[in-house]
């Protein structure tokens, strides 16, 4: 060990080896062919939160205060909401890729949170999916209301919202996550 650092050239083959079967059972293998959706399981609510900061850092420009709003967000929804709602994980060979989630605010509205897709799956029609499946979780628990709050430059979310029947309803633009934000609520009800 030099500095803290292990120097996996200096192992033997065989040891190298049963590092990488390890970290591919943590990280998955990109190689599996398939996406597939499910519930998330413990520990990938801190992924989906560590891939929207660095994504929407990346892509919109938010700030490390951008973090604090998703945890906050998801340690409400596992403790004081007690895990009311659900959240999905499009999953391509043990590697989370996309997330939605359903948090319900109450017994007839339900909230749409941490909706994602990495850039190499958008297109594929996994946002669809991930909404249909969001959605028919709502219906089935009897919510009369669904809402999000996403802000204004997520211009295919917001293409997907529109075609789901979902309206914009309110907009507040604020220096928010570093900068200059425009956020909107878009509502879906339920006939």
């Amino acid at each position: 060990m030099k500095n803290g650092e292990i120097i996996l050239e200096s192992l033997s083959p065989e040891r190298r080896r049963q590092i990488i079967e390890c970290l591919d059972g943590i990280r998955g293998r990109a190689d599996a062919g398939k996406v597939f959706l499910r519930p998330y399981r413990a520990g990938e609510l801190g992924l989906v939160s560590w891939r929207h900061c660095v994504l929407y850092e990346k892509e919109y420009g938010f700030d490390e205060t951008f973090e604090y709003y998703l945890l906050a967000g998801m340690a409400q929804f596992l403790h004081d909401l007690g895990g009311k709602g659900e959240v999905w994980v499009a999953d391509c060979g043990g590697n989370v890729v996309g997330s939605i989630a359903i948090v319900e605010t109450s017994a007839a509205v339900g909230q749409l949170r941490w909706f994602l897709l990495e850039p190499a799956f958008r297109g594929l029609g996994l946002g669809r999916a991930l909404m249909d499946t969001a959605l028919e979780y709502s219906r089935d628990r009897g919510h009369g209301r669904v809402f999000l709050w996403t802000v204004s430059e997520l211009h295919a979310a917001r293409h997907l919202y529109q075609a789901f029947g979902f309206r914009l309803t309110e907009t507040k633009t604020h220096f928010l996550w570093g900068r200059d934000i425009t956020e909107e609520r878009w509502d879906l009800e339920f006939s």
